[in-house]
Parts: structure tokens; sequence; C-alpha cells
């Protein structure tokens, strides 16, 4: 459920969509999908999207938008952070248009800041290439908002940000949003989870290609040493440059990671983190002057939320560049 969260770099929930299934590592000890097996019994809110087998918690790899938590941004009064936690927002379970719903709310609610994260980096390029073809997202062209909510009551939200009016589409309900401002919205923050450096070098290069406001990555569970001393650089001639980027001495590329988080595994059967990988990255950012938060460690067995590494804590946020 939408709400406040514990995350320490954010301030609330957004699950507008239900549902997940595995691709790599670092889903493999899921806290969301070990909440949603445990809730999974007939009746319950996560029956059928997740199960409990001899082998533990396991997505079913169903996923379907939540239309009741689609807009609930819009009814928050006070500018918050908001972090889809128990979910992938490019899951293959969701139609470009039903996602094209999210950023249309999103882009309803300028006051607040969005921090999407995502280890499907392929399929949220994919989907901003379509939202280009079909003038869903970008260059100051429409963007609606698919919500299966009655008129009246959505227009009450949107109209409260100068936003409002119905129009046609491909949805059972699509709102127009007018006078949208242009593709990378600035409060929209577009990242990758990367546990290990294949999928560091697999996902940054993506997320690289696909405009936003703030690029970011989110290194959590941290199960490896990765080097992202490549992603931090405006103009990366010295590395090397990116897969598939050209690299013009002189000339910036597509940008760079403009904001690393770092955290330890927690829960049941959490992987060992070293603290030198977290204290290498660290140092990356700090000589690209790339901020760096330190979410999380294991402290016997326990969490310690920002602990402090090297006598202080790490909580830098990073600025929107216009």
């Amino acid at each position: 459920m939408s709400g406040r969260t514990s995350i320490e770099w954010t301030d609330r929930n957004w699950p507008f969509a239900r549902g997940c299934q595995r691709v790599s590592p670092g889903c493999q000890n899921c806290y969301a999908e070990r909440m949603a097996a445990r809730f999974s019994d007939p009746g319950l809110w996560a029956h059928g999207y997740a199960e409990r087998t001899a082998a533990g918690p396991r997505w079913t790899g169903r996923v379907d938008l939540m239309p009741g938590e689609l807009l609930a941004p819009l009814r928050v009064r006070k500018p918050s952070r908001f972090f889809p936690s128990t979910i992938d927002p490019f899951h293959e379970g969701l139609s470009f248009h039903q996602i094209a719903a999210a950023f249309g709310v999103m882009a309803a609610a300028p006051d607040h800041t969005f921090q999407i994260l995502t280890k499907r980096a392929e399929r949220m390029r994919e989907f901003f290439a379509w939202a280009a073809r079909e003038d869903r997202v970008g260059g100051g062209v429409n963007t609606c908002v698919t919500a299966m909510y009655g008129i009246d009551e959505v227009n009450t939200y949107l109209t409260r940000g100068d936003a409002g009016k119905a129009c046609l589409g491909e949805g059972e309900y699509d709102y127009l949003i007018t006078d949208p401002p242009d593709w990378p919205l600035l409060n929209v923050w577009l990242g990758v989870s990367v546990e290990n450096q294949q999928r560091a070098d697999e996902r940054i290069p993506l997320l690289l290609q696909t405009p936003a406001a703030v690029h970011w990555v989110s290194a959590e569970p941290l199960l490896g040493p990765v080097d992202l001393t490549r992603y931090l650089h405006e103009s990366n001639c010295e590395y090397g440059g990116y897969d598939n980027l050209p690299c013009v001495c002189g000339e910036p590329l597509e940008g760079r990671v403009d904001w690393v988080v770092v955290g330890g595994e927690s829960g049941p059967r959490a992987r060992p983190m070293d603290e030198d990988w977290v204290r290498s990255l660290r140092d990356q950012c700090g000589s690209a002057g790339v901020p760096f938060f330190y979410k999380q460690r294991l402290v016997n067995g326990k969490k310690v939320g920002t602990p402090e590494l090297d006598g202080r804590t790490w909580v830098e946020f990073p600025e929107v560049r216009a």
C-alpha cells in the first residue's frame, strides 16, 4: 500500500502495480517477494501474485496495474519523494500504455519527486522510444493518464495542478494533461539497480541512453566490488567511453550517473557485503564529484540505516540540472 516508508533516501512508497518476477542474482532475497508470499493465501492481497514453495517465496510472474494506487501522489499536498519500492515500473507485465499512465501522474504532480528504479533497463529504453513515436511523453507533447477511474474523480485530482481535460485514447479512461512540460521531467529521476559488475555494465549504458533529469544507480544489495568510474564522468575519452556510446574527445556524451546509493542485503539469509566495496564506490564518487548515499549494512545480524563509514555518515543527494 502507498504511504510513508522507512527507506532512508525517500519519503513514500508508490506501488502503482502489483507483482514481479526474478531477473538476476540481486532478486534472490527480495523483501517484496517475501512479504507478498506471506499474504498469498486465498482472500489476501497477494493471492495469485506470489506463493510459498519448497524453495522459498516466489513471484508467480503475474503483474497488474493498481488503479487505486496510481493516483495516490495526487492526493498528497506536501512535496514528497515517491519511490515504487515493491515493483519494477518497467516489468514486461505492464503495457506501455499502463507505464505511460504512471508517467502521466508524475507529470501532473510537479511538486513531488519520483525516484524510479528498474532492473529492466532495456525495456525502459524501449518504452521511451515508443512514447516518442506515440506522442505519449516528451517534446512538449500531450501526456495521457490511463486510469481505470471515474471521470469526475480523476479530473478532480488533475485540475488541482492546472491539468485536466478528458481526452480520447487507448484506455478505458484517458486524460489529457494540458500544457505539459518538456521531457525529461525535472521531477523524475531514472535509475537502475546493479548488484555486481556484470549488471552494472549491462544496465548503466542503457540508462544513459535514456534522457532523465537525474540518472542514478542503486548498488543494493551490493554483492561484489563494482567499478563505476567510466560512468561517473561527462566525457569519458580518458576512461574508454561507454559501450554503444561514441566517445568524441572534448564533447560530452549522453550524460553521467548523477547519484549512487549503496547498501548491503538485510533479512533472512542476507549475503555478506565487504565494506571495502562501499569505500571504493565512495571514493569513485568523490573523485568525480557525484553525490553518494550509504543506505544500510548489517551489524551482528541487524540492519543499521545510514551507517558511518570512516567516521561519518554519507547521505548526499543530487541536484537537478535543468
